[in-house]
């Protein structure tokens, strides 16, 4: 997988909200596609902590240099001093671990880590409830989980495009706060909103030209062109066992049958946006 400028500027990102970084683990091996102009438009342009300049500095000489830089490097020029990877695989002393599978279960796996990213690898993952699962496991209370996925224009690149309303209701059912859902490409820039993440979870139907949704997604394919990415960045906020989310609008549906179920905790997500309407008001209408 490629590790490429918008990863490694919503990885500075997340140094916001981790007060002392120790380790990090990938999902899949990841190969830096960076150069020392990227670090120097970091710099000039106050893209992270200025404490982290001087070691910013240092690694772009090594581009500079045409010296070999890895994905693992860049971490802990940023402050991570433990970076592990996960692939089955096993490239570059990675943990041969499959994903579509519970790798505590699995592996006995139960190291946890203030960072958890999935860039470019979740898409691959046939299993999502294993890779969410793995994701919940592998994060620390307090800790952040970073996904990249493909989301507006990748034909068959993966099993999956992911779409807004799964990283809230994930994060409904879990506790998880929601700290970013932004779009962007390869190149690192993107399209971020000043307003109630609730209007990015609206249902875009057909010949729908006033919602905001629609508004807000044709804003993004102007200024991203193609091969758009979704990013989400949650924060963990509990340690309890991760909980399967159900698509927001039918919680109501659930919930109506007065049965106790894996959902009656589940909090709002994305069930009150706009076009997100319950089955059973549909059948009343």
């Amino acid at each position: 997988m490629t590790f490429n400028y918008l990863a490694v500027l919503k990885s500075l990102e997340t140094r916001k909200f981790i007060n002392k970084p120790e380790n990090i683990i990938n999902l899949g091996v990841q190969t830096l596609t960076i150069s020392h102009n990227h670090i120097n438009h970091i710099i000039k342009n106050n893209l992270c902590q200025q404490e982290l300049f001087p070691q910013l500095i240092k690694l772009k000489e090594k581009f500079k240099n045409n010296k070999k830089v890895s994905t693992g490097d860049f971490f802990k020029t940023i402050g991570f001093s433990d970076y592990q990877s996960i692939d089955i695989n096993e490239e570059e002393n990675s943990l041969p671990f499959d994903l579509n599978t519970i790798i505590e279960d699995t592996y006995g796996y139960k190291k946890q880590y203030d960072l958890v990213i999935n860039n470019g690898t979740g898409e691959h993952v046939f299993n999502q409830f294993s890779l969410f699962k793995n994701m919940h496991n592998l994060c620390k209370k307090n800790g952040i989980m970073l996904h990249i996925y493909p989301f507006i224009d990748w034909i068959n690149h993966g099993f999956y495009c992911i779409q807004p309303i799964a990283f809230a209701d994930v994060s409904a059912a879990n506790n998880y706060e929601i700290l970013k859902i932004s779009f962007g490409n390869s190149n690192g820039a993107e399209v971020s909103y000043n307003i109630e993440l609730n209007q990015l979870f609206g249902q875009l139907k057909p010949n729908d030209s006033k919602s905001d949704i629609f508004k807000v997604m044709e804003f993004a394919k102007k200024h991203l062109d193609k091969n758009i990415q979704i990013v989400s960045m949650l924060k963990k906020k509990s340690n309890y066992e991760f909980i399967i989310p159900l698509q927001g609008k039918y919680l109501s549906d659930v919930k109506s049958l007065n049965k106790s179920n894996i959902y009656q905790n589940q909090k709002v997500g994305s069930s009150q946006a706009i076009g997100q309407i319950p089955d059973n008001n549909k059948r009343k209408n």
